[in-house]
């Protein structure tokens, strides 16, 4: 059995504490004792100071540790994705340094450098959705089908960018002609859902979709469903599927979440990418998914480790 990391205590602990700063700072404001009480203010007062030194020990000694993973990282990843081609979707919120982040830890585990992909504002717009579909249907890769089953604009958009951008898991042939991937993508770009560098997008064993922060609006909603539908159309097409993002998006409306409840579900999930173990854990997590396994990762209570295992203690 390969050694894992174990979900950090610290994280865990430090989100427990920031809770009871929370309460102990109502109990404080709104509910004071009452004269002649047991206890009394300052007991009060004791209780909520000895919250917050202890949360201010945590929270020091967890940016201590993020700070020793960031300088190891590059090196414990080191060579473990060599020449395997990996593309990048990021999107619209996603967080600039976060994802940056993830892709200079790619470099360092020597992927070929498949191109990035920005899914614009417009890609989860709940307006556009028929019009994205449609432009879907009219731009399908030679040989690939749309589901009839399930006709939400998510899982056409996965089936469609599955086939036009990786590579068939079994004989590492691209799925789709070059012609046929640029009409796709030129054809995105143009109406505005994506962006992308001319040139750089080349077929992929592997795809890696960073998110950023929810605000929990409908539009939020709309997006959780269609890019959690999305990422499963592109696991289903072409396998070796990650999704990182932050840790609010494990609850049960938000797209970790959605993916980890998900009966069958293989697209592998990394939250807390603010964090710099967990930026690695995301690299990882692409190896880990080109060996023929997944996994969910991170510091929510539904992970199966912090992260999976590092390449030279892989079974």
């Amino acid at each position: 059995m390969p050694q894992r990391f174990s979900s950090s205590g610290p994280v865990i602990a430090g989100s427990g504490f920031g809770v009871a700063v929370g309460v102990a700072i109502g109990a404080f404001a709104l509910g004071p004792t009452v004269a002649g009480s047991a206890g009394g203010d300052d007991a009060v007062r004791d209780e909520f100071r000895q919250v917050v030194q202890d949360n201010q020990v945590l929270q020091a000694q967890s940016k201590s540790g993020d700070s020793v993973v960031s300088e190891l990282s590059p090196t414990m990843v080191d060579g473990s994705l060599a020449g395997r081609p990996v593309l990048v979707m990021t999107t619209s919120n996603a967080q600039s340094n976060e994802v940056d982040g993830i892709k200079a830890l790619l470099a360092s585990a020597d992927i070929e450098d498949a191109g990035t992909i920005d899914l614009a504002d417009a890609f989860f717009d709940q307006s556009r959705a028929d019009e994205l579909k449609s432009l879907i249907a009219n731009t399908l890769p030679a040989g690939a089908q749309l589901s009839t089953k399930q006709q939400d604009m998510g899982t056409h958009a996965g089936e469609s960018l599955g086939a036009a951008l990786y590579m068939d898991p079994e004989s590492t042939q691209p799925l789709a002609s070059v012609a046929d991937r640029a009409t796709v993508l030129q054809a995105l770009r143009d109406a505005g859902f994506i962006d992308y560098e001319d040139g750089t997008i080349l077929p992929a064993q592997a795809i890696v979709v960073i998110d950023g922060k929810t605000s929990g609006t409908a539009g939020d909603a709309f997006k959780s469903d269609n890019l959690s539908a999305m990422l499963t159309a592109l696991n289903k097409t072409g396998r070796n599927a990650v999704l990182a993002g932050r840790i609010e998006s494990t609850s049960d409306e938000g797209v970790i979440g959605k993916l980890r409840s998900a009966k069958g579900n293989e697209v592998s999930t990394v939250d807390s990418i603010d964090r710099s173990w967990a930026r690695m854990a995301t690299v990882l997590a692409v190896r880990e998914q080109l060996d023929g396994g997944h996994g969910a990762y991170g510091a929510a209570a539904d992970v199966d480790a912090a992260a999976p295992p590092l390449p030279n203690a892989a079974s």
